[in-house]
Order: C-alpha cells, then structure tokens, then sequence
C-alpha cells in the first residue's frame, strides 16, 4: 500500500497493516471483541493478563532484590549510613537523570543528611562520568561513596580511576552494556547473567528499584518509596521505555501520584503552565512538563530541575519556574532554526543517503538530540545529527533511529571509530573526529542496505491497524472502552482503525485550523455515499501536504484514525483524529 508520487509534504511512504487474525484467548467474552483482539495482537491472550493490562490498581512488579548487584549495593550504602561517609549522586542531564537524583536525594534524606549530587554539564563536559568531576567529588566534596543514575554502565576507563582516587562507585543505569563491563558494583536489569524478568526499566525505575531495596531493608514506611512514583511516572514517559509490564504499573500509579503531589516544585510549574493538576496525562509529561526539565539541562545546567523536584520552598520554587519556561522558549527557536539548517543540509547533500548522518556547524549541542528525532520523523530513515564540539576536530552526535534498525548494536560494530559512544535500539550519542565521520557514514549506509534486503519496508513507515470500521457504528461507548487501553507510548501505540471510502460533498464543512492552519477539521462527512451522524468529526493536527489535498479533492479516500470523545461548552462529540488517509486508488 504504498504512495507513489507523492507530493511535497511527505518525505516517506507508509504502509498500512491490519492485524492478524484474532487469536484465541483463555477465556473469551470476558472483554468487547475489539479489546480483546487488540490486547492479543499485543501479545496479551490470557483472560488474567487482559484483566491486569486493564485495571486500575494494576499488581505487576517484582522483588528488586532480582537484579543483579542489588544485595551487594544495599550492603554497601547500609556500611556508608553507619559510617556517616558522604555519599554523591552522579546523573545525567535528561529527565530521566534528573529525575533519578531528585529520587534518591528525596529517599535519603530522611535517613542521612551526607548526600550531595553532580550532574554534568552537557557542553563543557559532555555525557556521563568523566574524570575530572570525579576528582572534584573527591576532593572538593569530601566524597566516599558515588552512586550513579542513569549512567555508567559503559565508563570502564573512569571507573578504574575513581577507584585509584578512593571512590567507590555503585552504578545503577539501563543502557545496553559493552562487550566490556565496569569494575563495580552494577545494578541494570540488562547486563548478562540478571535474572530480573523486566529489561525495559528507564534509569529513574532503576534508581526506585534500590530505593525499594533500601526500604525493605531499613524497614522504612512504604510511603517513603510511593511518594516518589510521581518522578518515576515523568522519567518513564520522556525517556519513551515500553509502556508494558512494569513500567505500566509504575505509570498508572505514578500517574495517580502526580495528580495528588505535594511538591512544590511540581505544583508551581503546573501554575506557570496553566496545567490541571488533577488532569495531567501521558502527552502533558511528555510534551509539556518533560520538556521543561530538559531544557534546563540543554540551555544552562540541569541542576536547576533537580532543585525544583527537591525544594519545599515556594519562592524558589516559582523562581525557578519561571526560570525553565524561558530556557524552553529559547531551546525551541534554537531548535526551529537548527532544523531547518539540517533540513536545507539534507535538501543539498543526503537525499539519496538511506541513513542520515548530517553535519552542520553551529547547532547548539543541547538540541541535536531533539533535531534528530525529527528529522527521523520526517524522512523515516535513522538519522545522526553532527556538530563540532568546542574542539573544532572532534565533533558531537546524537541519534535516533527506526523500528527494526538497532542503532547501538550498529555502533559497536565500529566502536573504535567514536571517541566516546552510548545509548540503546532507538537512540544513541557519540563523540567522534572528523576524520572519521566519512568511514562510520559508509558503515551506516551499509548497514542499513543490507537490512533492506531481509526488511524491504524497513524505511516505510507502518501503521498497524486494528479493524475495519464504519463511522456510523462509533458511540459512545465503544470510544470509552478503546480508552481503557491508556496510557500509551512506546510498546502500547494508540490503536487505530480503518474507515473505507469516505468523502467530502459540497455540504461539508471542511476547515483549516491553527495559526499557521497546519491543522485540519471535517464536520458532515459521508461514507458509502451515506451522511454520518453530526455528532461524528474528523480532526487532524500538523497533517501534512497530501492529506490536506486528498481531503479537499472530494474524492473517496480511506481514513486511519483514532477515537476519541470530544467535550466543548457541555456538548460531547466523537472525533476521529486522523493519522493517515490515501485515496481508494492508492490501496
């Protein structure tokens, strides 16, 4: 089903894919057909596994004293309490790093007061443990213990010198480990030989993971552990884990956190963003809160989002509020022009290349990451994003890649090529000399040729799709059990239907919208030459060039969406909000 000739707007073509033949369950009926097929197609096909993807109060989560090194870590952090030494997280710079140090400094402080943090700073120097902030740790902070977040399980170098300065370090990270471990305590649910049954934890899980263990062992309040799931609820959304297994049940929950928060960092960025706290969901932490504690990071130092996450003080609460919403705005014009310097890069010089290794001076390295992600989205083929660090020679990478291209994989292969490297399937960040960019850009564009041949739709975009549907069968209802799947994200993508032969007349009401009218909304449509119900709309937000034309043309055209209820001004409507349509000649 692809799109020949397609005009601009549109740099990929899309495949479409109904689901497979429903599966048989363990007990049928015990949910709507259309639930139960989509749960199966996800792999979920006994009744007591729909029962438990579904509820409310979900019970899916393990002992952590399953992973690997955590009884060693527990024992360890127990002899440094007692001995009253000084113990320093070390995080990144994301939300997800962020988040994770404002965890462990929220659960320790109630037992010991000789805790510090260190988060990098992502210009001057770059990702993960370097040895400088660790000599600085050492020496200026007085510390004997380190406790890593969100990193460390590739710094085997760094490891072997904190250990000669007198550090001792326990990592808890949940990246792809090397071939190569690191000589310390590791605490990552995806390191050879960890028997824990969950492997897509984010680091901040990780991070809550040993503050369980800790719990357990001090025989602490529970509460000292549940009231953190509000941060483990953001790192898990923006870090874009699988929402599955437990991570679905540290959303859910954490999600509920969130909407009952105390702090006071939260609730005055909520203010600042005209946010409801009692309606905050999985977009809100995403594309909202999550940037904003990134931009910290990126723009200036994110030490600034894990004080807002810790301090019981309003005024520096509201100061610092104010503060992340002006370095956002200004990440989001240095990123707007980037992209288009990257877009007009590509225009010139990579077209043709089936992996996107695009070099541009002047980026601000705080936003390539961001850059690549969509530029990935915009031509569908794995993309790096390049700039010359402050060492003209030497330049920065950050990556992002497509389903079925594991990019971290493809960069071991040629690891000597990077000065520095790290990252999982869909992301990555490198480190490399100049005169190397040439030789990995072949590498990638190897790579994925030879992934063609086994994946010839690798670099087409497929949507899943549940089921046939006639628009006129919509209510109510249906909608709201389609719902029940929430929250979505990554591993549970919002399930999308298929609505055949519909068309504009003169009597509908076709209408752009937005500023830029780059959005698009559709009220009395017909399908089957049959008018469907008022109360039924289509909507789509940021459509692109050739769905915009195949909606105006007023010929027949098949319709991808997803339902949804829309309430305005105390009048309900079903709206079906559009991810694709091609005419009935393109199927």
């Amino acid at each position: 089903m692809e799109v020949p000739n397609q005009p601009a707007g549109r740099l990929y073509h899309t495949k479409w894919k109904l689901f497979d033949a429903l599966e048989s369950v363990e007990m049928p009926g015990v949910h709507h057909p259309l639930i139960e097929r989509i749960l199966v197609n996800r792999g979920i096909r006994h009744a007591d596994e729909m029962m438990e993807f579904l509820s409310d109060k979900p019970q899916l989560t393990y002992d952590p004293l399953q992973l690997l090194g955590m009884k060693e870590a527990v024992q360890r952090i127990k002899k440094a309490i007692k001995n009253n030494e000084k113990i320093v997280f070390y995080g990144d710079y994301d939300v997800d790093g962020i988040t994770s140090v404002a965890l462990l400094v929220d659960f320790f402080f109630p037992i010991t007061n000789n805790i510090e943090f260190y988060i990098p700073l992502r210009q001057e120097e770059g990702y993960g443990l370097n040895p400088e902030a660790l000599k600085e740790i050492r020496e200026e902070y007085g510390a004997d213990l380190v406790i890593t977040v969100d990193c460390g399980v590739s710094a085997i170098d760094e490891i072997e010198y904190a250990k000669s300065i007198g550090l001792d370090i326990i990592i808890t990270d949940h990246h792809s480990p090397g071939e190569k471990l690191p000589d310390a305590t590791l605490i990552n649910p995806k390191q050879p030989m960890c028997q824990y049954p969950f492997k897509e934890l984010c680091g901040c899980g990780v991070a809550f993971k040993l503050a369980q263990a800790l719990q357990m062992e001090f025989r602490l309040p529970k509460k000292n552990v549940t009231d953190l799931l509000d941060l483990v609820a953001m790192a898990t959304v923006c870090d874009v884990v699988p929402l599955i297994n437990e991570n679905r049940t540290l959303l859910k929950y954490g999600l509920k956190k969130m909407h009952n928060t105390k702090r006071q960092g939260l609730l005055s960025l909520f203010r600042v963003l005209s946010l409801d706290q009692k309606k905050i969901n999985v977009r809100d932490l995403g594309f909202v809160l999550g940037p904003h504690f990134n931009a910290s990071g990126r723009m200036d130092d994110a030490r600034l989002g894990v004080q807002l996450l810790v301090t019981k003080n309003l005024k520096t609460a509201e100061l610092i509020s104010a503060r992340l919403q002006k370095l956002n705005q200004e990440r989001r014009e240095i990123q707007e022009t980037g992209l288009n310097l990257c877009r007009d890069r590509i225009q010139e010089q990579y077209m043709e290349d089936p992996f996107l290794l695009v070099e541009a001076e002047g980026l601000h390295e705080g936003v390539i990451g961001i850059i690549a992600g969509r530029i990935r989205d915009e031509y569908y083929r794995p993309t790096i994003v390049l700039t010359p660090s402050q060492n003209p020679d030497l330049y920065t990478g950050s990556g992002r890649s497509v389903d079925g291209f594991h990019l971290f994989n493809e960069l071991q292969l040629v690891k000597d090529l990077m000065e520095k490297f790290g990252g999982h399937a869909n992301a990555c960040g490198l480190k490399i000399k100049k005169e190397n960019i040439h030789k990995l850009r072949q590498h990638l564009h190897d790579r994925v040729s030879i992934a063609e041949e086994s994946n010839p739709d690798l670099l087409s975009k497929e949507i899943r799709i549940v089921d046939r549907v006639d628009a006129k069968e919509l209510d109510e209802s249906l909608v709201k059990l389609v719902t029940n799947l929430e929250p979505y994200g990554m591993g549970n993508e919002k399930p999308y239907f298929l609505c055949e032969n519909i068309e504009t007349d003169e009597k509908s009401n076709v209408r752009p919208l937005g500023k830029d009218k780059q959005h698009i909304k559709v009220e009395q449509f017909l399908q089957n030459q049959a008018k469907i119900n008022h109360d039924v709309e289509m909507i789509g937000f940021s459509v692109d060039d050739q769905v915009k034309h195949i909606i105006h043309s007023k010929q027949p055209f098949n319709l991808v969406f997803y339902p949804q209820i829309n309430e305005f001004r105390g009048k309900k409507s079903i709206q079906l909000l559009i991810k694709d349509v091609k005419t009935t000649e393109q199927e």
